[in-house]
């Protein structure tokens, strides 16, 4: 989607397939095999967060998410954050994965690309997946106490990174309402259509920013409202259409909002 205070597992789904498919359920490298819904019309709203985590969280305050230069599977270390890369595929037979399942680390960059501040990078490469494609991404949680909940991001309006392909990536952020309890979430039916965005990579490094008010669910599981202020993760995937994939992730942050036209002539003047 360990050990005993990292035992919640993120369960994935591929980003447009409303067919019924087998996702590997990987939290911080483990996995295993959970079968999905068939596709159901759009519902209500679902239900919402119970225990410790209804009332919410403070607001994240660090934007950096990663720029794997820590070279290791967890993202940039942050007050009361925490999180673990992960890759994920399909079973096809034949299906190669890299990093795999698992073993996510960082991919030092290609000399003529790195500088002393700049080494590591995510690279992923995929191949021969015919069921749902493939995904990587890294789980997020506000942790205080051993109590784990969803990240609140409401302080920022969007993430922004650097990537190179080519090739056509859907960028998903998951929520409690589009995520089952074993994910964190609350979904029951039609889980995993998580809101996104299609990111078209070109063949050199491009900056992209996704702003929240782009994100839209692919239609074909229950309808949720995104809410910033719970975030259970964030995922780059890859459908079997556009495989095979070789993409380059880095520098991904959070945007901070900017502020009001009135306050930001104010702070000008002092």
């Amino acid at each position: 989607m360990r050990s005993v205070s990292f035992s919640v597992l993120l369960l994935l789904m591929a980003c447009s397939r409303p067919e019924p498919v087998n996702r590997g359920s990987v939290f911080a490298g483990q996995g295993a095999t959970v079968a999905t819904p068939k596709e159901v019309p759009l519902t209500a709203d679902a239900p919402a967060l119970s225990g410790p985590c209804a009332a919410g969280t403070p607001a994240s305050d660090v934007a950096l998410l990663d720029d794997f230069e820590d070279n290791d599977a967890k993202p940039f270390k942050a007050f009361q954050r925490e999180g673990w890369w992960f890759t994920a595929a399909d079973p096809t037979e034949g299906g190669k994965l890299s990093p795999a399942n698992g073993q996510f680390m960082p991919t030092r960059l290609p000399a003529n690309e790195a500088s002393k501040t700049n080494l590591f990078a995510m690279h992923v490469q995929a191949s021969g997946q015919t069921d749902w494609g493939i995904t990587a991404g890294t789980t997020l949680r506000w942790v205080k106490e051993g109590v784990r909940c969803p990240l609140n991001v409401s302080a920022f309006q969007g993430i922004k990174f650097r990537a190179k392909g080519p090739g056509t990536l859907q960028f998903k952020v998951d929520v409690p309402g589009t995520m089952p309890p074993d994910g964190g979430g609350v979904c029951s039916k039609g889980c995993y259509d998580s809101p996104g965005k299609l990111i078209m990579l070109s063949d050199h490094w491009d900056d992209y920013l996704v702003t929240w008010d782009r994100l839209q669910q692919g239609g074909w599981g229950t309808e949720v409202r995104f809410d910033p202020a719970r975030v259970l993760g964030i995922e780059f995937s890859v459908g079997v259409k556009l495989l095979p994939a070789d993409f380059w992730l880095d520098d991904i942050e959070f945007v901070p909002k900017s502020p009001p036209p009135v306050a930001a002539a104010q702070a000008t003047k002092g």
